[in-house]
């Protein structure tokens, strides 16, 4: 049997006929890593998510628009103008917590790191052009034109899973991980010294947590390796 992969959608509010979407770069990097991917629908009763999530194997927090600042303690204005709707970030925060607690499966893709970061109690920068000295180039457009190196520590699992101590990356993002909680461990930086990837300091609880889009990624070590790590754990 193959592990039931959970992924979070965005969620966005259309005047006629609000919706999830998910892109299916996400769905085919669960498949070829060996799972299923199940869609996780937007339910924030939380008796009801936690049934549903109690099915699946594994769960990744997938990428998507800004987390909102109320989140961390900010304002949105001037920096995040566009948050992403409130029930995203609801959403998202009790499928982490659940997960967290009973150490399920998780794989954390940019937002989603970003989310991993802040509902344990973390900070992230609004805009890192605005808020950063001299930072490297995080985002071109809206996809993933821009790359750059990311160091990884050397006793971390990214480390253990890409034999490399500096690997490429794929970016997209202008928000970054500012404050980090004391239960995390920063695993990874860019040569402007902000955070690429972050991991548990308690080694039993399995979660992975990157700033780049590994399902998106042409290098198989920082792309689908991860998801195959992810489906990997999922089966024990």
């Amino acid at each position: 049997m193959k592990p039931l992969i959970g992924l979070s959608p965005s969620y966005y509010e259309h005047k006629e006929m609000d919706r999830s979407v998910l892109g299916k770069s996400y769905t085919d990097s669960v498949q070829k890593a060996g799972g299923l991917p199940v869609l996780i629908p937007p339910i924030i009763e939380g008796d009801d998510l936690v049934q549903l999530i109690q099915k699946l194997d594994g769960i990744i927090l997938t990428g998507g628009d800004d987390l909102h600042p109320k989140f961390y303690g900010e304002s949105p204005e001037p920096l995040t103008p566009k948050p992403f709707h409130l029930r995203r970030g609801e959403h998202d925060r009790q499928i982490f917590e659940y997960v967290w607690e009973n150490k399920i499966p998780t794989l954390a893709i940019c937002l989603g790191m970003q989310e991993v970061n802040v509902f344990l109690g973390g900070s992230l920068y609004q805009d890192i052009p605005a808020q950063v000295n001299n930072p490297l180039v995080h985002k071109i457009g809206d996809w993933f034109e821009a790359r750059h190196d990311v160091s990884l520590e050397s006793q971390s699992l990214l480390h253990k899973l890409t034999g490399q101590p500096i690997v490429d990356t794929n970016t997209a993002h202008h928000q970054a991980i500012k404050e980090v909680p004391d239960t995390l461990h920063v695993t990874g930086r860019s040569a402007d010294g902000l955070i690429e990837a972050l991991e548990p300091k308690d080694k039993t609880i399995p979660l992975l947590a990157v700033q780049w889009h590994p399902e998106s990624e042409i290098n198989d070590i920082i792309g689908i390796d991860l998801f195959k790590w992810l489906v990997s754990e999922s089966t024990r």
